[in-house]
């Protein structure tokens, strides 16, 4: 996906609050997300879109969405960052002295949400991860098993 100017602006705006700010408040952490939306589904939307529109899922999610209408999938069903994103600041405030635009673009696509069912995401949590840990330990070592889907859910469900 090429960055537009907003995407650009969105970013720049991540740098300089990593660069001047400990916490992560509201604004940083809507822009993040923003930002996530976007590398995940290539624009801004909310929960159930995100939902219907990302190709990235897990085994179970796809059995789910198999199994289902797409209404049921979106409500159990959790769109999950294998880097949380508290993690994603800590990077920032980190490098932020360092870091481009398309350096922190990069971290956003090679962390893309994958769609999880409401089971794994409570696994996760069980875990001890809730901001934690990576794809390794978050995913793999809990059994749950990301995919890529070759159309979005919303063209595979039942109809």
């Amino acid at each position: 996906m090429e960055i537009n100017d907003i995407l650009k602006r969105r970013l720049l705006f991540l740098i300089d609050a990593a660069k001047h700010e400990e916490k992560r408040d509201q604004a940083v952490t809507y822009t993040m997300r923003v930002l996530s939306n976007y590398a995940a589904i290539g624009k801004d939307a909310g929960s159930s879109e995100i939902k219907k529109l990302n190709r990235r899922i897990t085994i179970n999610a796809k059995q789910l969405l198999l199994e289902t209408d797409i209404n049921n999938f979106c409500k159990n069903t959790i769109n999950e960052h294998p880097k949380p994103m508290q993690q994603t600041w800590n990077w920032l405030r980190e490098h932020a002295f360092s870091l481009t635009y398309l350096d922190v673009w990069n971290e956003f696509q090679d962390n893309q949400m994958i769609t999880v069912t409401k089971t794994e995401d409570h696994r996760i949590r069980q875990s001890g991860q809730n901001s934690s840990g990576d794809i390794q330990s978050r995913y793999y070592a809990l059994s749950i098993t990301p995919i890529m889907l070759e159309y979005p859910p919303i063209v595979l469900v039942k109809q």
